[in-house]
């Protein structure tokens, strides 16, 4: 099993993807998942130089010796764009992935306060063929991913059983799922059982963002070991399934930014300096680069332990 991580890690400051694939090359990592999705509309798809942007971003994964084994899409909120702003970003995420060979796009179910579980079913039926008819010719598979029934919450996709039965209902081969293992273990028991839900999966499963927490309502992507989910659950379901996809960590909060939630960092100044300039109130990138070595061993270590590590 590959072993990758998203291009978010670093996400410092107004960094852009090819700086942060540059970045990544001194981790370890040989793969990743391209994280089409920002805060800085810059980093994403959504300007008139998109195409440019494309070509840009396979070069510096060329120099940088990476391959994209997946891809995140944008994932606004339909309260900050328009439906079909949000189909056309979507659109210029798969021919992205189509032209420089990335095989899965995770991209978000959508969701409307107040909706029901029902209608969120009808709504996303129509939202994802409309992506599929927007680039019909694609080799992309567009991978739904299970949102959680407390933090990040959208009616009828938290777990990997809901995930399944909408997938079941689509009966689309271009279509499959993406296993948020901090996602599922914010669900209330007994919802929360990675194994079951991988098993649920079964063949739909394509892609994973692996990461660690404490459930209890706090949406939070940490390194494994660094909470309370039980790793064998998750190996044993992907090796009993026949998961054929990457090993890929989202485990983007390991160093906190400050103004990541759920608390902002406090910013502080000395009384004692006037000049005082603080060197510890964000993490330099050097910092990023030592934790995700980290990453990259830990993951090392759980796939050796299952004798499925591949290069």
């Amino acid at each position: 099993m590959k072993l990758s991580t998203t291009t978010g890690d670093f996400k410092v400051g107004l960094m852009q993807i090819e700086e942060q694939i540059h970045w990544i090359s001194k981790t370890g990592f040989k793969h990743i998942n391209l994280e089409l999705s920002s805060d800085d509309a810059n980093a994403r798809l959504c300007n008139d130089d998109w195409e440019d942007r494309i070509v840009s971003i396979g070069k510096a994964m060329k120099d940088a010796g990476l391959d994209a084994v997946q891809a995140h899409s944008c994932c606004e909120s339909l309260t900050e764009v328009g439906y079909d702003w949000m189909v056309e970003e979507t659109r210029r995420n798969i021919v992205a992935c189509d032209r420089l060979g990335i095989p899965d796009l995770v991209v978000h179910p959508l969701y409307k306060t107040g909706m029901s579980a029902r209608a969120v079913y009808d709504f996303n039926k129509n939202f994802y063929n409309d992506l599929l008819s927007a680039v019909p010719d694609s080799k992309t598979h567009l991978l739904l991913e299970n949102m959680a029934d407390t933090e990040c919450s959208v009616p009828g996709f938290a777990s990997g059983y809901e995930l399944a039965d909408f997938l079941d209902w689509m009966g689309n081969d271009r279509l499959g799922a993406c296993l948020d293992t901090a996602h599922i273990n914010l669900n209330k028991p007994p919802r929360d059982n990675q194994y079951e839900s991988i098993k649920a999966l079964g063949p739909w499963l394509r892609a994973l963002h692996v990461s660690d927490n404490f459930g209890k309502n706090l949406h939070w992507h940490s390194i494994p070991f660094n909470g309370n989910i039980n790793f064998d659950s998750v190996m044993c379901g992907l090796l009993e399934v026949g998961y054929k996809g990457a090993f890929n960590f989202e485990a983007s909060y390991i160093l906190r930014n400050s103004k990541m939630p759920p608390t902002r960092r406090k910013e502080w100044t000395n009384p004692s300096d006037p000049n005082f300039v603080p060197k510890l109130f964000e993490p330099g990138v050097e910092m990023k680069v030592l934790i995700d070595q980290t990453l990259y061993g830990v993951g090392k270590y759980i796939l050796e332990q299952y004798g499925v590590f591949e290069e």
